[in-house]
């Protein structure tokens, strides 16, 4: 994280702090999670991360709100807020365009390629085997 991105996720939770506040927004947190740059450096082929060569420094975009009709607009703030801070990483020289999201800080109907990459279509051959009966497609989480 440079000190440009850490400014821009400051300036998001100030934004976006004092205007979701006005529509239901009860809990506005950005969680900067910093790993060394050695993560993926064990370990071989796995289903996540798709691609070892790629760094890993999650940021969580966490907001709480109480009134179900305000769902679409603090999602769409956190899509908006996410974008613009991949933009400020971009500009910062940070190679992360075709970065896959960190699945427990995805929001809902992230497809599953942005999480697990090219790994999906194995992911999906490997479910089928352990499970055909698709009982875990009764849980909460991405499907496969």
């Amino acid at each position: 994280y440079t000190p440009a991105l850490l400014d821009a996720i400051y300036n998001e939770t100030v934004f976006w702090g004092a205007g979701l506040s006005l529509i239901s927004g009860l809990f506005i947190s950005y969680d900067v999670e910093p790993f060394f740059t050695s993560l993926f450096s064990h370990g071989d082929d796995s289903a996540y991360p798709p691609s070892r060569t790629q760094g890993l420094l999650p940021l969580n975009i966490y907001y709480g709100w109480g009134l179900s009709i305000s769902d679409d607009a603090m999602q769409q703030a956190a899509r908006l807020s996410a974008a613009q801070i991949k933009a400020v990483a971009l500009s910062e020289g940070q190679d992360i365009s075709d970065a896959v999201v960190y699945p427990n800080y995805a929001i809902y109907d992230t497809p599953l390629e942005g999480l697990y990459g090219a790994n999906v279509e194995r992911l999906q051959a490997l479910k089928a085997s352990v499970d055909p009966d698709n009982v875990m497609g009764l849980a909460g989480g991405f499907k496969f």
